[in-house]
């Protein structure tokens, strides 16, 4: 049953960030207290928009909790399988930025039908009920393990996709869902695929290969490193937050049935350097290199369509991430990084 927290919004379909009465444009996140999720409905709050939060709050609302007073914020607590509750989150938004979902292939592989249904099924459900309730943009959180093993290469937008995983596969199919669904309307689609994400947020992560070698480096002394050729490219959590806004933002002629990889071109590293990376940040802490990994994932990615279309280059580095993690464990903010609240797949299964 969908649950609406008491407060107060103003909603429009007209363009920009307010329309002619002053009232805020409205933009609805899926997902909006998640680990991305909580820095883009902050960063939208910020830049002057309304948002809704359509989320089922399954990791809680730490995320968006101090949000409740906002006038400008209303949170949705449902689910984006439930067809009443995408019509009722969507009805007088101009815009979405859909980030809900099962995330990462340990999540995805204990529940395939689950997965199924949350990445794929509710895709469809959520393109339909855009369209009957006229939307005009449309954003969706992808991520760039739809290239899957194909560490020959710099990867674009165009390369050959090769999903190793159903997490990628899911994320995949719905691109050209979302694509095929809005052929002939007036609705703007866009696709982004994230990098590996790292960093701090209110709804903290730490099944993320950065946040966790930061943990074990304070924790342990030591960055266990498996295999370490694979490649990785790196994106900050409030970097993706960003990149998500400005394909909203972006001219539509410039963005409508697109794909922009986000992150940074100088943050692509191989596993064994990001460990050198976390160790180098945390006093003491060495690199311990352990045996071969058994995720066959490798992939160089370019992040210059980014950057040329959209104007789009994100504010953090890999050891910016690194410092940030370090001090929270340090100041106990997080008292027990290894608590299931913190990983995807033992939080939602437990």
């Amino acid at each position: 049953m969908l649950r609406r927290f008491p407060c107060r919004l103003l909603t429009t379909l007209a363009q920009g960030r307010s329309n002619p009465m002053g009232e805020k444009q409205l933009v609805l996140v899926t997902g909006g207290a998640g680990y991305i999720g909580g820095h883009v409905v902050r960063q939208l709050l910020a830049r002057g928009y309304a948002v809704r939060n359509l989320d089922k709050l399954a990791f809680g609302d730490a995320a968006v909790r101090d949000l409740a007073a906002n006038p400008d914020y209303d949170q949705l607590v449902g689910d984006i399988r439930h067809i009443e509750d995408v019509v009722a989150a969507t009805r007088g938004a101009y815009g979405v930025i859909h980030l809900a979902g099962i995330v990462g292939d340990p999540a995805c592989d204990l529940d395939h039908d689950a997965t199924h249904t949350i990445n794929l099924e509710a895709t469809k459900l959520m393109v339909e009920c855009c369209k009957y309730t006229g939307i005009r943009r449309f954003v969706f959180a992808s991520t760039c393990s739809v290239y899957g093993a194909a560490d020959d290469y710099v990867l674009n937008e165009g390369s050959l996709l090769n999903p190793v995983s159903l997490y990628a596969e899911t994320n995949l199919q719905s691109e050209r869902i979302i694509v095929k669904g809005f052929e002939g309307t007036d609705v703007v689609p866009t696709i982004v695929r994230f990098a590996t994400v790292y960093g701090a947020s209110p709804r903290m992560r730490f099944d993320l290969v950065v946040n966790i070698m930061t943990a074990k480096a304070v924790k342990e002394g030591k960055v266990r490193v498996f295999g370490g050729d694979q490649w990785r490219p790196n994106v900050h959590c409030q970097d993706a937050a960003a990149g998500l806004i400005a394909c909203l933002e972006a001219p539509e002629e410039k963005v409508k049935n697109e794909v922009f990889n986000i992150g940074s071109d100088g943050q692509n590293y191989r596993i064994r350097e990001l460990g050198e990376l976390v160790a180098g940040c945390v006093p003491g802490a060495r690199v311990e290199v352990m045996g071969e990994s058994p995720d066959r994932r490798s992939y160089r990615v370019s992040f210059e369509k980014a950057r040329q279309v959209l104007g789009f280059a994100p504010s953090f580095r890999v050891e910016d991430g690194v410092r940030e993690v370090r001090d929270l464990l340090a100041s106990g903010a997080v008292a027990d990084h290894l608590d299931d609240r913190y990983y995807n797949v033992r939080y939602l299964y437990r």
